[in-house]
C-alpha cells in the first residue's frame, strides 16, 4: 500500500533558519534509507515543498505502523506536524466508484 507523508514546518523550525533543524535535516536524511528499510518502507520519493515549509514523501508499506514509525524514529515529527494518509491508485479508486449510489 502507498501513503503520503506531509511534514509541514514553521518559519522558525526551518533548517534555512534554524541551525539545530539543519543538522537534524541532514543528519537524518543520510540516515533515511536505512532506517526506512529496517521498518520495512520503500521510499518512492521526498520531495521538498521549497520555501512552503512542507515536505512530501510518498512512501509504500504493508500498513501504516511502519511508516508512523518511520516518521517518528528519522525525528521528523520533531519539528515538523506529520500527517500519514493511505493512499489508492488511480485504478483502485475507479473500482470503488460503483460501490456507492451517486448522490446527483
Amino acid at each position: 500500500m502507498q501513503y503520503v507523508v506531509f511534514a509541514e514546518h514553521s518559519p522558525e523550525l526551518c533548517p534555512t533558519a534554524n541551525a539545530k533543524t539543519r543538522e537534524l535535516m541532514k543528519q537524518g536524511a543520510g540516515e533515511m534509507p536505512a532506517l526506512a528499510k529496517k521498518l520495512g518502507v520503500d521510499i518512492v520519493t521526498i520531495r521538498v515543498y521549497g520555501p512552503d515549509h512542507v515536505i512530501v514523501a510518498v512512501v509504500e508499506a504493508p500498513d501504516i505502523e511502519p511508516v508512523r514509525e518511520f516518521a517518528f524514529q528519522s525525528r521528523m515529527a520533531q519539528w515538523n506536524t506529520v500527517k500519514v494518509n493511505p493512499t489508492w491508485s488511480m485504478d483502485e479508486a475507479l473500482e470503488r466508484l460503483d460501490q456507492l449510489p451517486a448522490l446527483f
